[in-house]
């Protein structure tokens, strides 16, 4: 009956990358609006048992068209036991839009395989497989839920309301972003199952990424003892705290048991707060960075093309910076940067990376957009000259595509990393403009049916767990028969 529901015919794949999460799973896509995330996340009631809330965060641009789309829900365990629901997310056009659609399903212990499917059409679908464990509720906590507040007039639907608490998940399109001059971490969790007569303590603290307790951003909260259940709507001001990545984790005690925790759970986020960008106000800016940076339109190009090398945070900033339209603030900001970032000879570094953009420019800019907003300039700006490539500009049975590959990944902002690819199509045909559809670089859109979304024309297949990595050589066709080990792999 699962096959039944899941089988499709005529096979189109959307840009879909997969990312597992300690909270359950999310799925992006980011080529097709609006862009997507999904976690799965398990509860428990006394009286229903286990059960699975699974979260959408869709968050779509403007648009002068209405957009509709069906999204099919199976969870199932080895046994047969199965669990299933589809629903239709319409959207009217308008103005650009973050929501969070839920869906509720019963389960029970033990580990589940989730299966969802995405149709825009007949024709152009894809499906996310992943596992979620749920475990027995002997003194433990559920993951954390972000949360947001609330407006007055919004309407309460049934998987927000828990126990007189609303809980209006924050959108999470990846990892979690907390904004604003007086932010507030809201967050919600369950603690089960406190053994008869004993007490409990729910403490929370944050934590750097390394670990590090940061002082007053903790609290805790006493569980009357024997509590089968308690459900915990918390918050912390962290107007104060600065911009970065953080853990907030959660343990629970068990009264007679002090030497560890029962349980622990965490969820980091990132933290971005503009008062940061105040402290540009008082940097003393160097006349020969204004001629180095230049005006106008000169100065927001020079700015802009910093985003590949950026980290998260900085381009927050970026985006503030060019919409203010602050040309002192872009100023000094691109002068701090620099001198940060190249402490020996800032304005060398800066007048090296000037010329790596212009070629970029060059090579993969067009009228309609940027070289350095185009995939293939910002990997190229980000992480320098591939080692190898492999162009394809008139496959035989797919799109144009290039493959690149790279010994080392070396970025400012990004992790070190080791013989990585990254796969560009151009689904236009036309142009130059090719997009990033596969990497299996940390950090990077992952789309183990990248062959699939390169022959999508042609490739018709029921199997929707399809990659098309098993699939013989075809003539003329080198997608499964290139200059990389394992052709490109998974």
């Amino acid at each position: 009956m699962i096959h039944r529901i899941m089988d499709k015919h005529p096979y189109q794949s959307l840009k879909l990358s997969i990312l597992l999460l300690m909270s359950g799973l999310s799925v992006f896509s980011q080529s097709v609006s609006p862009q997507i995330a999904v976690q799965a996340l398990p509860y428990w009631h006394p009286e229903i048992g286990h059960y699975v809330d699974v979260l959408l965060s869709m968050q779509r641009e403007a648009s002068l068209e209405s957009h509709s789309m069906d999204i099919s829900l199976v969870i199932h365990r080895k046994d047969g036991m199965a669990s299933m629901d589809r629903i239709n997310i319409s959207l009217p056009p308008g103005e650009p839009l973050t929501f969070v659609q839920g869906v509720r399903l019963p389960a029970d212990t033990g580990l589940w395989i989730v299966s969802i499917a995405f149709e825009h059409s007949p024709d152009l679908w894809d499906s996310l497989q992943g596992q979620i464990h749920i475990a027995d509720i002997q003194a433990s906590i559920s993951k954390i839920l972000l949360t947001e507040e609330a407006l007055v007039s919004a309407t309460v639907l049934p998987w927000m309301a828990r126990y007189g608490f609303t809980t209006q998940p924050l959108p999470q399109i990846g990892e979690a972003w907390i904004t604003g001059d007086s932010a507030t971490l809201r967050f919600y969790t369950e603690t089960y199952g406190l053994p008869q007569g004993k007490r409990g303590l729910l403490s929370y603290e944050l934590q750097s990424t390394s670990n590090e307790n940061l002082g007053i951003y903790n609290g805790q909260v006493m569980i009357p003892a024997g509590q089968v259940l308690q459900p915990n709507m918390q918050s912390m001001d962290i107007s104060a705290l600065p911009s970065g990545h953080y853990n907030l984790v959660m343990k629970l005690w068990v009264e007679g048991n002090d030497s560890a925790a029962s349980d622990i759970t965490s969820i980091t986020f990132n933290r971005y707060n503009p008062q940061e960008l105040e402290s540009l106000s008082t940097t003393s800016l160097m006349p020969h960075w204004v001629a180095l940076l230049g005006t106008g339109d000169s100065l927001d190009f020079n700015i802009s093309s910093l985003y590949p090398i950026a980290t998260s945070n900085q381009r927050r900033q970026l985006d503030h910076l060019l919409e203010s339209g602050n040309d002192t603030l872009k100023w000094r900001f691109g002068q701090r940067y620099w001198q940060e970032n190249h402490l020996s000879n800032p304005e060398a570094a800066c007048k090296s990376y000037q010329a790596i953009v212009a070629e970029v420019e060059r090579t993969y800019g067009s009228r309609a957009i940027h070289g350095f907003l185009t995939d293939r300039g910002r990997i190229f700006l980000q992480y320098g000259t591939p080692t190898l490539t492999e162009k394809r500009p008139f496959e035989n049975d797919g799109y144009p595509y290039e493959i690149w590959q790279y010994t080392q990944l070396e970025a400012s902002n990004a992790p070190y990393q080791i013989n990585k690819l990254f796969v560009f199509v151009n689904n236009s045909t036309v142009g130059r403009n090719y997009d990033l559809i596969h990497s299996n670089a940390i950090g990077e859109m992952q789309n183990p049916k990248w062959r699939i979304a390169i022959q999508k024309r042609s490739y018709i297949t029921d199997d929707i767990d399809q990659t098309g990595s098993s699939d013989g050589e075809k003539f003329g066709s080198r997608i499964n028969n290139n200059i990389f080990f394992n052709s490109g792999g998974g």
